[in-house]
């Protein structure tokens, strides 16, 4: 898959792409997960079903990151930060074609991130198996009647030396010194340039934003932007209110509420300008004020 211009690597994902499936479900819900590890083979990945997962069907509809399959036997697992359970069993690693099945409870709401738990944790984090769940609040935020847009923002690095032939490989030295080669919004250096998110002057846009890591902190920022109200880790208690930047650590996040001032171009950007310059910046691009 594609991380940036002219930069491809054979990718270790839950379901094709980096990140994997946004999941979003309400607090106190009950969730059965089941995962099969597909890593023997080459899969198909099949149209998705009608009605089904938003998620799936914006990745058939937009493949932006020019996907393949590739055989790469290993053994992989699942740690959702979501859950609160004994890690004993239901985060084990399983082998290329083992099953594994478990429930948990979304007990906390929050944006909280998934990762492979499988040594070297750093390794398989890096190769792109992460990806974020949203838990809203049973009761909601307090400004929910208010939003008129919400996206979800994946923050993560790779750690990447060119390889033989055409394709890039994992530069353990770079991962091991936090010394990532790009830095990148959900997935991809330019993703939200290319494809800025969307607003109109005077709308109240909400982020869900994850930094995934697995190793960097993020200042996040609007250029021209202050954040209205931010629920630090999603969770409703945690509110600040009028900040120009929040400081998210590894497997950390916020919720974050903008007020879009007026029409024009404003840039996403990780405010640590060293990561900006690795690829951490993006676009919402906002219309003329509706009536």
């Amino acid at each position: 898959m594609e991380v940036a211009e002219g930069v491809r690597y054979q990718a270790w994902t839950f379901g094709g792409t980096v990140p994997g499936p946004v999941l979003h479900v309400r607090e106190g819900d009950r969730i059965t997960f089941v995962m099969k590890n597909r890593s023997d083979e080459e899969v198909t990945i099949t149209d998705p079903a009608k009605g089904g997962s938003p998620f799936m069907n914006q990745v058939a509809e937009n493949p932006y990151q020019k996907n393949s399959s590739a055989i790469m036997p290993m053994p992989h697992s699942m740690d959702f930060h979501a859950g609160t359970v004994a890690k004993d069993d239901k985060w084990r690693t399983i082998g290329p074609g083992e099953t594994i099945k478990f429930d948990w409870i979304a007990n906390y709401a929050g944006t909280y991130i998934y990762h492979c738990g499988t040594p070297s944790v750093l390794m398989h984090t890096a190769m792109g198996q992460h990806g974020v769940v949203v838990v809203s609040p049973k009761d909601g935020y307090p400004t929910d009647y208010e939003v008129d847009r919400e996206y979800v923002i994946a923050q993560s690095e790779y750690y990447l030396t060119k390889g033989a032939g055409d394709l890039y490989t994992y530069d353990f030295e770079a991962a091991s010194n936090n010394n990532p080669s790009h830095v990148v919004f959900n997935g991809h250096q330019t993703i939200l340039h290319d494809q800025p998110l969307k607003a109109n002057a005077g709308e109240r846009v909400r982020f869900h934003f994850s930094n995934n890591g697995p190793s960097g902190t993020s200042s996040f920022h609007v250029i021209g932007g202050i954040f209205d109200r931010v629920w630090l880790e999603g969770h409703p208690f945690n509110e600040m209110r009028g900040m120009q930047t929040v400081l998210v650590g590894a497997s950390g996040s916020a919720t974050l509420d903008m007020i879009v001032p007026e029409e024009g171009k404003y840039i996403l950007i990780d405010h640590e300008f060293v990561d900006a310059e690795k690829g951490a910046t993006g676009t919402l691009k906002a219309g003329p004020r509706k009536n």
